[in-house]
This record gives structure tokens, sequence and C-alpha cells, in this order.
């Protein structure tokens, strides 16, 4: 179970930073324009994951971290965003290389107050999933704007393990 994890957590690392080296080419109009997503631009989406992941490692007890709505900013350039990326990246990365028992509990309150008791396993899967979905709609969002990100996903991760 640790290895599928940790490759989870490093392969979220290398998509980012494949697709970020791409996204910050991009001029600031094109990375906010409103698309219809439910983050609405690119920046907002790619802001939300990053909100989701360091919400999670809170609840873990990893970083304090404390946000108002979903879709707060974290950050306002792609220049602030990218090594913020790159330090959650890495301090999920440590986190997982760390552990040793993903059957334990991990007690949260969400959003909302509501009090939750799930093991790690589970909420470090319920990341990867969050992370995995809202590239999905940044893909959507490039794909109709012609713009090229990489493409592989979690498949690519392990094909350039072995390249």
């Amino acid at each position: 179970m640790k290895r599928l994890l940790l490759e989870q957590a490093e392969a979220n690392r290398h998509i980012n930073e494949h697709w970020l080296a791409v996204l910050e080419t991009l001029p600031v109009e094109e990375l906010e324009r409103p698309r219809g997503a439910f983050f609405h631009s690119i920046f907002g989406t790619l802001n939300h994951i990053l909100l989701g992941d360091r919400v999670w490692l809170a609840r873990i007890g990893m970083e304090p971290f404390k946000f108002n709505t979903l879709s707060d900013r974290i950050t306002e350039s792609m220049g602030e965003f990218r090594p913020a990326r790159a330090h959650t990246d890495d301090v999920l990365i440590a986190y997982v290389s760390r552990e040793h028992d993903f059957m334990k509990d991990i007690v949260y309150r969400n959003s909302a107050g509501s009090l939750f008791r799930q093991p790690l396993y589970q909420v470090l899967a319920h990341v990867y999933a969050h992370q995995h979905h809202h590239r999905g709609q940044i893909s959507q969002m490039c794909h109709e704007q012609k713009i090229e990100i990489p493409d592989g996903g979690l498949i690519g991760f392990y094909r350039d393990l072995v390249a």
C-alpha cells in the first residue's frame, strides 16, 4: 500500500512540474480567462487543487492551514504559485515516505464543521483523486483553447520512470 500511495504522490509532483512548465509560459490573461469551470479559470482551478492539498495536509497534522472558501487564492501569480505547489508536493511526498501506518484513523472536520473518522489511506486516495479530477478540468480548458499540455497522466509518469 505504501508503495502505491508514494507513487501517487510522486506522480502528482511529476505531472505538476510538466504541466506548469507549459502553463507558466501563457499570458496571465489566458490563465485567468473565465472558461465556465467551477473555479472559473485555469489558474483558479490550479489554486483550488493546491488549496485542497493544503487543507488535507492540515487535517492529517502536517502544516496548519486556514481558509474561508474552497475558491480562496493561495497565490496571485504563476511566479508565486510554482514554488508553493512544489513545496506542497514535497511535504506530501515526505509525509507518505515517513508514514508506516496507513490504516490509522484520521479524525477531522470538514468545511461545514462535521466530524469524520477515516483511515489515512482513504484520505490520501481522496487527495489524489481530487487532484486528478481537477486536472481533467484543466485539460479540457486547455484543449478547448488549443493549449498543448503534456499528455500521459499517471501512466506517463510510470513510462518516464523506466525511460
